[in-house]
Protein backbone atom coordinates (compact mmCIF):
# COMPACT_ATOMS: atom_id res chain seq x y z
CA UNK A 1 0.00 0.00 0.00
CA UNK A 2 1.66 3.24 -0.76
CA UNK A 3 1.66 6.19 1.57
CA UNK A 4 -1.26 7.82 -0.31
CA UNK A 5 -3.78 5.31 0.01
CA UNK A 6 -2.50 4.57 3.65
CA UNK A 7 -2.98 8.15 4.27
CA UNK A 8 -6.32 8.77 2.35
CA UNK A 9 -7.52 5.40 4.68
CA UNK A 10 -6.29 7.39 8.07
CA UNK A 11 -7.95 10.37 7.14
CA UNK A 12 -11.44 8.52 6.46
CA UNK A 13 -11.40 5.71 8.09
CA UNK A 14 -9.79 6.70 11.27
CA UNK A 15 -10.50 10.43 11.52
CA UNK A 16 -6.92 11.52 11.71
CA UNK A 17 -6.30 15.09 11.48
CA UNK A 18 -3.65 17.11 9.04
CA UNK A 19 -2.33 17.88 12.35
CA UNK A 20 -1.62 14.08 13.71
CA UNK A 21 -0.78 13.11 10.42
CA UNK A 22 1.92 16.08 10.96
CA UNK A 23 3.07 14.44 14.19
CA UNK A 24 2.97 10.56 12.41
CA UNK A 25 5.33 12.02 9.70
CA UNK A 26 7.63 13.11 12.45
CA UNK A 27 7.37 9.58 13.96
CA UNK A 28 8.27 8.01 10.68
CA UNK A 29 11.36 10.24 10.21
CA UNK A 30 12.68 9.67 14.03
CA UNK A 31 11.83 6.03 12.74
CA UNK A 32 14.07 6.14 9.84
CA UNK A 33 16.82 7.77 11.65
CA UNK A 34 17.33 5.86 14.62
CA UNK A 35 17.18 2.32 12.43
CA UNK A 36 20.35 2.95 11.68
CA UNK A 37 22.01 3.00 15.10
CA UNK A 38 19.10 0.81 16.82
CA UNK A 39 17.03 -2.28 15.31
CA UNK A 40 13.79 -0.75 16.31
CA UNK A 41 11.61 -2.70 13.99
CA UNK A 42 11.94 -5.12 10.92
CA UNK A 43 13.78 -3.10 8.09
CA UNK A 44 11.93 -5.14 5.29
CA UNK A 45 8.52 -2.84 6.82
CA UNK A 46 10.12 0.80 7.14
CA UNK A 47 9.16 1.41 3.67
CA UNK A 48 5.63 0.52 4.66
CA UNK A 49 5.76 2.73 7.68
CA UNK A 50 2.25 3.60 7.26
CA UNK A 51 0.34 0.26 6.25
CA UNK A 52 2.07 -1.95 8.45
CA UNK A 53 2.68 -0.07 11.40
CA UNK A 54 0.46 2.89 12.09
CA UNK A 55 -2.89 1.51 10.35
CA UNK A 56 -1.68 -1.64 11.61
CA UNK A 57 -2.25 -0.22 15.19
CA UNK A 58 -5.08 1.73 14.78
CA UNK A 59 -7.07 -1.30 13.44
CA UNK A 60 -7.10 -2.45 16.98
CA UNK A 61 -9.20 1.01 18.29
CA UNK A 62 -12.91 -0.77 17.61
CA UNK A 63 -11.92 -3.68 20.24
CA UNK A 64 -10.34 -1.47 23.20
CA UNK A 65 -12.28 -0.84 26.31
CA UNK A 66 -12.43 1.69 28.76
CA UNK A 67 -9.60 4.78 28.61
CA UNK A 68 -6.64 2.67 30.51
CA UNK A 69 -4.23 1.15 27.87
CA UNK A 70 -1.21 -0.91 28.87
CA UNK A 71 0.69 -1.82 25.50
CA UNK A 72 2.89 -4.26 26.58
CA UNK A 73 6.16 -4.89 24.83
CA UNK A 74 5.97 -1.75 23.72
CA UNK A 75 9.31 -1.81 21.50
CA UNK A 76 8.77 0.67 18.77
CA UNK A 77 5.56 1.93 19.79
CA UNK A 78 3.16 0.16 18.16
CA UNK A 79 0.89 -0.23 18.44
CA UNK A 80 0.60 1.86 22.20
CA UNK A 81 2.73 4.81 21.42
CA UNK A 82 0.57 5.24 17.72
CA UNK A 83 -2.63 4.96 20.02
CA UNK A 84 -1.28 7.69 22.33
CA UNK A 85 -0.71 10.04 19.35
CA UNK A 86 -4.11 9.61 17.49
CA UNK A 87 -6.50 9.27 20.48
CA UNK A 88 -7.19 9.95 24.45
CA UNK A 89 -6.50 7.28 25.75
CA UNK A 90 -4.40 7.07 28.56
CA UNK A 91 -1.67 4.69 27.23
CA UNK A 92 0.88 3.54 29.50
CA UNK A 93 3.93 1.56 26.86
CA UNK A 94 6.14 -0.63 28.77
CA UNK A 95 9.67 -2.69 27.47
CA UNK A 96 12.25 -3.58 29.55
CA UNK A 97 14.49 -2.53 26.20
CA UNK A 98 16.22 1.11 27.59
CA UNK A 99 17.46 2.49 23.92
CA UNK A 100 13.66 1.95 22.33
CA UNK A 101 11.98 3.66 25.29
CA UNK A 102 14.50 6.46 25.07
CA UNK A 103 13.33 6.41 21.19
CA UNK A 104 9.62 6.80 22.59
CA UNK A 105 10.70 9.17 25.14
CA UNK A 106 11.96 11.30 21.58
CA UNK A 107 8.84 10.61 19.97
CA UNK A 108 6.61 11.20 22.59
CA UNK A 109 8.69 14.80 23.03
CA UNK A 110 8.70 15.94 19.56
CA UNK A 111 5.00 15.54 19.04
CA UNK A 112 4.04 16.39 21.93
CA UNK A 113 2.31 13.39 22.91
CA UNK A 114 0.66 12.18 26.25
CA UNK A 115 1.45 9.06 26.83
CA UNK A 116 3.49 7.43 30.14
CA UNK A 117 6.66 5.49 29.21
CA UNK A 118 8.04 2.64 31.53
CA UNK A 119 11.48 0.56 31.18
CA UNK A 120 10.71 -2.40 32.98
CA UNK A 121 9.79 -5.93 33.17
CA UNK A 122 5.99 -6.04 32.81
CA UNK A 123 6.52 -8.47 35.98
CA UNK A 124 7.27 -5.80 38.10
CA UNK A 125 4.53 -3.56 37.49
CA UNK A 126 2.02 -3.65 39.90
CA UNK A 127 -1.06 -2.07 38.25
CA UNK A 128 -5.29 -2.39 37.00
CA UNK A 129 -5.49 -0.98 33.13
CA UNK A 130 -9.05 -1.22 31.37
CA UNK A 131 -6.79 -2.91 28.29
CA UNK A 132 -4.14 -5.00 27.86
CA UNK A 133 -2.20 -4.84 24.55
CA UNK A 134 0.29 -6.19 22.53
CA UNK A 135 1.95 -6.85 19.13
CA UNK A 136 4.51 -9.46 18.55
CA UNK A 137 5.54 -9.57 22.41
CA UNK A 138 4.84 -13.16 23.56
CA UNK A 139 3.08 -16.18 23.29
CA UNK A 140 -0.56 -15.84 23.49
CA UNK A 141 -0.13 -18.02 26.99
CA UNK A 142 1.97 -15.14 28.32
CA UNK A 143 0.24 -12.71 27.09
CA UNK A 144 -3.31 -14.32 29.02
CA UNK A 145 -0.92 -14.57 31.83
CA UNK A 146 -0.14 -10.43 31.76
CA UNK A 147 -3.78 -9.64 31.22
CA UNK A 148 -4.68 -12.05 34.18
CA UNK A 149 -2.05 -9.58 36.47
CA UNK A 150 -3.55 -6.37 35.27
CA UNK A 151 -6.64 -6.55 33.52
CA UNK A 152 -9.99 -8.85 32.58
CA UNK A 153 -9.66 -7.69 28.93
CA UNK A 154 -6.61 -8.13 26.01
CA UNK A 155 -6.69 -7.55 22.67
CA UNK A 156 -3.90 -8.74 20.57
CA UNK A 157 -2.15 -8.66 16.74
CA UNK A 158 -1.02 -12.33 16.34
CA UNK A 159 0.19 -14.03 13.09
CA UNK A 160 -0.51 -16.91 11.03
CA UNK A 161 -0.25 -19.56 14.07
CA UNK A 162 -3.36 -18.21 16.20
CA UNK A 163 -5.13 -21.53 16.59
CA UNK A 164 -2.09 -23.56 17.67
CA UNK A 165 -1.48 -20.58 20.46
CA UNK A 166 -5.29 -20.65 21.61
CA UNK A 167 -4.97 -24.33 22.04
CA UNK A 168 -1.60 -23.89 24.15
CA UNK A 169 -3.78 -21.74 25.89
CA UNK A 170 -6.25 -23.48 26.92
CA UNK A 171 -4.35 -25.93 28.62
CA UNK A 172 -3.88 -23.17 31.59
CA UNK A 173 -6.30 -20.53 31.24
CA UNK A 174 -10.43 -21.07 30.81
CA UNK A 175 -11.23 -17.57 28.67
CA UNK A 176 -13.30 -16.48 26.48
CA UNK A 177 -11.91 -15.02 22.86
CA UNK A 178 -12.79 -13.87 19.60
CA UNK A 179 -10.76 -13.70 16.63
CA UNK A 180 -10.79 -11.06 13.79
CA UNK A 181 -8.36 -11.38 10.66
CA UNK A 182 -6.19 -8.32 10.34
CA UNK A 183 -6.98 -5.23 8.35
CA UNK A 184 -3.09 -4.93 6.90
CA UNK A 185 -1.59 -8.71 6.72
CA UNK A 186 -3.79 -11.65 4.88
CA UNK A 187 -2.19 -13.90 7.71
CA UNK A 188 -2.31 -12.02 10.81
CA UNK A 189 -5.20 -12.04 13.24
CA UNK A 190 -6.56 -9.66 16.28
CA UNK A 191 -7.64 -11.68 19.33
CA UNK A 192 -9.98 -10.01 22.01
CA UNK A 193 -9.33 -12.07 25.28
CA UNK A 194 -11.46 -11.98 28.53
CA UNK A 195 -13.20 -13.76 31.71
CA UNK A 196 -9.54 -15.42 32.19
CA UNK A 197 -10.16 -17.79 34.93
CA UNK A 198 -6.24 -19.99 35.63
CA UNK A 199 -6.64 -23.90 35.64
Amino acid sequence: MNESIAKNILRNKYNVSRETLDKLEVYKQLLDKWQKAVNIVSRGTLEFFWDRHIIDSLQILTYIKGKTVLDVGSGGGFPGMVLAICTNFQVTCLDSDMKKMLFLEEIARLTSTNVRILTMRIEDLQEKFDTVCARGFSSLKNLISVTLTHSQYGVFLKGCKINQEIDEAKKHYNFKYESFQSETNPSGNIIVINNIVEK
